[in-house]
């Protein structure tokens, strides 16, 4: 399997270099998201929780932000970024409360098409939590294959990227509990196949964690069917699930087995109404000194699950509820609420969530959080 995932790259750049006068290709039209862009603007999965809230602004505005692009030549680059600020109060029963205000995120990114069959794009992100400088959230080149493939076009990302694992979706404030245990990011290189009734995706990435192996040694796939207009299903497995950013290994010297993880969701589109639902778990076990070393690995086999249930009340208003929940993973958490977001204009978003919190042994959290969002 692994001596087949290295040789795509090989494979991919030999089927570029071996097309004639690829500049003056025109680039093939997909019959996905893209129709109406350039077909290297429809990258790889960027962070979900970005793209959730890009989602929610777009709900609730009347036409979509118009992002600073220049023309060099035959090459595009277009220039866009996102500011959230964040008021929030936390409130444990039985203990005292805690308020905050802080601008919580900045990401400035930068979209390029080179040539119809290259381009790419880097993102700068810089998260108040993280207590760190701007980062470079990601760097992607991506290849688009001049010759369609079953009327696909398909499109090699290399590069800083998140993986397709998991699909994330919602329209809450807060990041669902699967994403928290399932995304994962880091250098890799994916083969993508996007098409209008269905899509999938294969990459193979070097793994961070300490398990006896060298090179690329771990794998990602996943696909989504959308059988209808109204109905999307998807499913996708990675190899060691311990590779996402929940860190599950507080201690790579006990990791040697890689565990399996998996998820599967459903999205359902009806008029103003909307169903998300999604399980992600591992397949396997962790060994028991693992879950002794601590973190957020609570039992041996962490699984988490979300349903959302969203309504376009007008068309500036979208309200969305939410019932979540985890085993083996943060103390079986257990979380509901609710949020309405409204669209201020074009480019702005305000939004309030009140979230309800319980563990297992711990008195309920109640949290509060108002959020004012601008995209451009």
């Amino acid at each position: 399997m692994f001596c087949n995932l290295k040789a795509v790259p090989l494979a991919f750049l030999a089927l570029i270099a071996a097309t004639p006068v690829l500049a003056d290709y025109p680039a093939p039209k997909t019959g996905g998201q893209a129709d109406d862009l350039p077909i290297l603007v429809a990258h790889a999965d960027t962070r979900a929780g970005i793209e959730n809230l890009q989602e929610r602004r777009e709900a609730v505005t009347e036409e979509s932000v118009s992002p600073l692009t220049w023309k060099v030549g035959k090459a595009s680059f277009t220039l866009h970024g996102l500011i959230e600020a964040e008021a929030a109060l936390l409130h444990p029963e039985g203990g005292d409360d805690d308020d905050d205000l802080r601008l919580s995120t900045l990401q400035v990114g930068l979209e390029t098409e080179l040539t119809p069959w290259l381009g790419g794009h880097v993102i700068g992100l810089w998260e108040d939590e993280a207590a760190e400088p701007m980062v470079v959230d990601e760097a992607v080149f991506s290849l688009t294959s001049p010759w369609p493939v079953l009327d696909l076009a398909p499109t090699l990302h290399l590069g800083r990227q998140y993986l397709p694992f998991g699909k994330f979706e919602s329209a809450m404030i807060s990041d669902p509990l699967t994403l928290e245990l399932g995304e994962t990011h880091t250098s890799a290189v994916v083969l993508a196949l996007p098409g209008q009734r269905w899509s999938a995706t294969i990459g193979a990435f070097k793994g961070s964690t300490d398990n006896g192996s060298e090179g690329f040694d771990s794998w990602v796939a996943a696909m989504e069917v959308t059988p209808c207009e109204e109905v999307t299903l998807g499913a996708s497995w990675i190899s060691d699930l311990a590779e996402s950013g929940a860190e599950l290994v507080a201690d790579e010297t006990f990791y040697r087995d890689e565990v399996p993880g998996w998820s599967a969701f459903v999205a359902i589109r009806h008029g103003r109404l909307g169903m998300t639902a999604e399980y992600l778990a591992a397949v396997e076990r962790f060994a028991a000194d693992q879950v002794e070393a601590g973190g957020d690995l609570t039992g041996a086999r962490p699984q988490a699950w979300n349903l959302e249930l969203s309504w376009q009340a007008t068309e500036k208003v979208l309200l969305a509820g939410r019932y979540e929940k985890a085993d083996d993973y943060q103390a079986d958490v257990r979380r509901y609420g609710a949020t309405v977001s409204c669209g201020l204009c074009d480019y702005a978003l305000l939004a309030v969530e009140y979230l309800n919190t319980r563990v297992e042994g711990e008195d309920p959290a109640h949290a509060l959080t108002a959020q004012l969002a601008v995209e451009f």
